[in-house]
C-alpha cells in the first residue's frame, strides 16, 4: 500500500514571513487599536500593549492546551475586554477585518524550493494543506497561496479557524483524509512543529516527515517522524522510499 496523498502545513513548511513582517503586522494591529479608540477613553501606549500581551498569551494556551484557535472577532473582543473598553459594531467588525488582512500588505513568501515541489507531487499525488492560523484566517491564507500561484495544486485546504479544532487534533487529519479520499495510512504530513505537525500526523494513522529547513531541530531533541529533510526539494524521493 504505498503513499497516494500528502498534506503540507502552511507556516514555516511551504511559507515564511518577510524579514521583520510579523513585526510589521504587530505594530499595524496596535496603530489601528490606538486610532479606533481615539476619543473613546484614556488608553495608554502601554495599556494596549499590556491588554495585547494577555490576549496573546490565552490565545496561545487555548491553541496549546484546548487544540483550537480563536476567530479574529473573539480575539477582538477579549482585547477590548481587557481594556474596559467598547466599539460600536460597525468600527470594531472594520477592525476584525484589518486585522485579518494585514498580512496581505506584506504577504509571506514561499520557502526555496516549495512551488516547484509541489508542483512537481501533483503531477504523480493528491495534495492538501492542513494549517493553524493566527489572526489570520484561511480566507485570507487562501488569497496568499493564489498570489504565489500554487492554489490550483491543492485538493484539499483545512484551516482551524474553519475545522473549529488545531493540530494536534485528529479531527483536522480525518478531514483531509475524506477530502484527499485516501486512507490514512496511504498519506503523509510534512511539517516543521513535533508536537503539532508530528504528533497529529502519526496520530492519525499517517506518515511524517519533519521539515527542519525553517525551523530547525534543537541539539538535544528527538522526533517520531519517519524522515526529516531541511530541504524540501528532497521530498519526492523521501517520500517514494515512504
Amino acid at each position: 500500500m504505498g503513499i497516494r496523498a500528502i498534506s503540507f502545513d502552511f507556516w514555516n513548511t511551504l511559507f515564511t514571513e518577510q524579514p521583520g513582517g510579523f513585526a510589521e503586522y504587530k505594530e499595524n494591529r496596535r496603530r489601528l487599536l490606538r486610532e479606533a479608540l481615539c476619543g473613546r477613553g484614556e488608553f495608554t501606549d502601554s495599556q494596549m500593549d499590556h491588554a495585547c500581551t494577555l490576549e496573546a498569551e490565552s490565545h496561545y494556551r487555548i491553541w496549546r492546551d484546548e487544540h483550537c484557535t480563536l476567530g479574529t472577532a473573539r480575539r477582538v473582543e477579549k482585547i477590548l475586554g481587557h481594556l474596559g473598553a467598547t466599539l460600536p459594531d460597525g468600527i470594531e467588525a472594520g477592525i476584525v477585518t484589518q486585522f485579518e488582512e494585514g498580512l496581505l500588505s506584506r504577504p509571506p513568501v514561499l520557502i526555496a524550493g516549495a512551488a516547484e515541489t509541489v508542483e512537481h507531487l501533483a503531477q504523480r499525488y493528491r495534495l492538501g494543506i492542513i494549517s493553524d492560523v493566527g489572526f489570520s484566517p484561511g480566507r485570507v491564507l487562501r488569497k496568499v497561496l493564489e498570489g504565489a500561484g500554487i492554489l490550483g495544486f491543492f485538493d484539499s485546504l483545512v484551516f482551524s479557524d474553519e475545522a473549529g479544532r488545531s493540530k494536534p487534533h485528529v479531527d483536522l487529519f480525518e478531514r483531509t483524509s475524506r477530502t484527499l479520499q485516501t486512507l490514512p495510512g496511504q498519506i503523509v504530513h510534512i511539517g516543521d512543529l513535533e508536537h503539532t505537525d508530528i504528533v497529529g500526523a502519526k496520530g492519525a494513522g499517517y506518515f511524517a516527515i519533519r521539515f527542519t529547513g525553517a525551523t530547525p531541530m534543537d541539539e538535544d531533541e528527538t522526533t517520531i517522524a519517519d524522515r526529516v529533510t531541511s530541504d524540501l526539494r528532497e521530498l519526492p524521493g523521501l517520500i517514494s522510499a515512504l
